[in-house]
């Protein structure tokens, strides 16, 4: 009799069970929103880093093409960049000889919309 009484006083009862259960399942959520977290921040960092990629790409087009008339321009990257576009902002400095260049990459994605901005200025003279 005293065996059988021992090991019912060494077992878990079913209260206790029960919260190590829910301490686990508390846990186990917390990791999966950390994950889910992290999922969408790695997402984001891909994007404004192609961003990034193609506003140097549309920068180095400008400058390559000289002398920049004042104005805006705007387009998109084609098939292989469908979700990108960019627009182009050329303004004039007080110096006659010098423009400032503004390259926008926008991203929409749903509701979101991320945009990366590059600005440089070019001279008219050579």
């Amino acid at each position: 009799m005293m065996n059988s009484r021992r090991s019912f006083d060494e077992a878990f009862t079913l209260i206790e069970v029960m919260v190590a259960l829910f301490i686990f399942s508390v846990a186990v959520i917390a990791l999966l929103a950390i994950r889910t977290n992290a999922l969408r921040l790695d997402e984001r960092a891909r994007d404004e880093m192609e961003m990034t990629v193609l506003a140097n790409r549309k920068m180095s087009e400008i400058v390559g093409q000289g002398f920049a008339p004042v104005g805006d321009v705007s387009g998109g990257f084609g098939k292989e960049h469908k979700n990108y576009q960019w627009e182009e902002i050329v303004t004039a400095s007080p110096l006659p000889i010098i423009r400032q260049v503004t390259v926008h990459i926008t991203k929409k994605s749903g509701k979101k919309k991320i945009v990366v901005s590059l600005t440089s200025y070019i001279s008219g003279v050579q």
